[in-house]
Formats: structure tokens, sequence, C-alpha cells
């Protein structure tokens, strides 16, 4: 079903914001943020993946600071506070990538004393999805089943990746610094993550010689809620109905939600959307 945003004006303002001019939070904006409360926003939307799951999945898996749930109307209220986080679903692109290509993303910000979104410190911003515009033709991403697990990696990140000296140069080794353990867990991913030269398990063992189950969303959102040693699951976004989209790609333990493996690539026929060759070659290094 097509998602309907019903977007206020102060949203609206992120429209503009680059990916590809990305800052990384002070050591001090990360410490602001650990002592904070977070304040999770619910859509302004009729069909809301978000909506529907975020509350389940925070119970389950947001640890990393004390939270409430609340509404658009409650964020325009208190969104002055610079001692508040919050974490919300807003629509971003890639200016230099993907020809302007729009995405939801999950973002997790400080609040501001102006009040302006765009002043707001950004701690972590995750794409969740391609965003679908109301009068698209083009089928909307579930990634619902797997919100929990992408809360757990956003918090690994917070806590172990971002606490490094970042900058755009290494910011890829930082997230591919633990890719050698993919090898030893199983990987569970959908056949939707999956491009067509690598649909099968069959076809996969000929590049990647170590486990991987296709399976269904429900049986992946189940091992994320339980924590389930030694499986890690797959987080592609990207959709083959949108032009000059990218498909980013991300791996995360089901455990304890540590990034093990990120990247992207430009939709094309030849690259389509999902998991590519190259990516499983990367993954045997």
């Amino acid at each position: 079903m097509k998602k309907h945003l019903i977007i206020s004006s102060l949203l609206l303002a992120f429209l503009g914001k680059s990916f590809a001019q990305i800052s990384f939070p002070s050591q001090e904006t990360l410490q602001q943020f650990h002592k904070s409360k977070t304040y999770i926003v619910l859509e302004d939307a009729m069909f809301s993946q978000f909506n529907a799951v975020i509350r389940a999945a925070a119970e389950k898996h947001w640890k990393i600071t004390p939270y409430e749930v609340i509404d658009l109307a409650k964020f325009e209220k208190i969104n002055t506070n610079p001692n508040a986080s919050f974490l919300m679903v807003v629509m971003g692109e890639y200016t230099h990538i993907g020809k302007n290509a729009t995405y939801d993303v999950l973002t997790l910000v400080m609040g501001h004393k102006s009040g302006n979104i765009n002043k707001m410190p950004e701690i972590l911003s995750v794409p969740i999805a391609c965003f679908i515009d109301e009068n698209s033709d083009a089928d909307e991403e579930s990634y619902d089943y797997k919100l929990g697990g992408i809360l757990k990696g956003m918090q690994y990140a917070v806590n172990h990746i971002l606490t490094q000296k970042l900058n755009l140069t290494n910011l890829k080794n930082h997230l591919n610094a633990s890719v050698k353990d993919v090898k030893s867990m199983e990987l569970w991913l959908t056949k939707e993550d999956l491009s067509e030269s690598v649909s099968t398990v069959e076809k996969i063992e000929k590049i990647y010689p170590y486990k991987v189950v296709i399976t269904t969303a429900e049986a992946i959102s189940q091992a994320i809620d339980s924590q389930k040693s030694g499986v890690a699951f797959v987080h592609t976004v990207g959709n083959k109905a949108i032009k000059n989209t990218i498909c980013l790609k991300v791996i995360i333990s089901c455990a304890d939600g540590k990034v093990l493996y990120g990247d992207f690539h430009t939709v094309t026929s030849k690259e389509p959307k999902g998991l590519l060759p190259k990516d499983f070659e990367n993954l045997t290094q």
C-alpha cells in the first residue's frame, strides 16, 4: 500500500538536506545525547509502517536512553529543548549520487533553542526506504519487520562507530571493520534483498561458500526480537521502479546490533536493487 504523507512545513525543510554533506557529531554532542530523554516522533501519515511497529520495537530494543513516543504536535512544542533528543522519519536526498532520489530516513537529532530543524545537531541518520510519492505507481519497500534491528544498529553506531575519529574517507572502513565476522555467522535475508544474479543459495555459494539463509520477513523479525546469536540480517534500500536511485546495503547482527558491512551502488539494468555478486565477494575478505 502506498504511503500518504501529510508533512508539516517544519519537516519540509529536510527536503533540502544533502546526505553528501555529511557531518559527524562532536563528542560533546554525543555526551549530551547520552544524558537526554529521546522523544520518538510518530509520522503524521494515514498509512505508516513506522507508526504501526515503533512502540513495540522501541520497548524491546531502545536501551540507550529513556524514551517517550509522541505525536508531531508535541514535537513542535518541545523541540526547542537542547537537552532532548528526537528520533523521527523525515525525507532526505543524496544530491551528488543517485541524482536527487529521495528517501525516508530515520534520523536522530538533538533539540535546538531556535526550533529550526535544520539547526538541530544530528547524531545519526539511516535511510529506511525510497520515498514513494502518492501519485507514483511504485510499490513501497517493507522495513517494518526489521525496524527493531535498525534501532539496535543505530545504538551500536552511536556507542562504537561515532566515538571514532571519522571523516568521509575513513567512514566506510569503520563501517566494514567487522566484515570478517559475517563468515562465521548465518546471513539471513529475504528474496527482495537479492539481485537476480545471486537470487538463490546455489548461485551465492559459487561466490560465497558460507551459510546464507533466504527466509521470510517474519523469521527475521523473530530473530531480531530474540537476539538470536550467530545470525546477521540484511537491510537494503532501493527501488528498481524509481530512476536514478541508489541501493544501500547494510548487514547487522541480530544479537547486539553490531554493524558488520555497509556499501551502496547506483541501480541500473546491470546492477539492480539488492545484494550483488561483488557484495558477496567483499564478504569473503
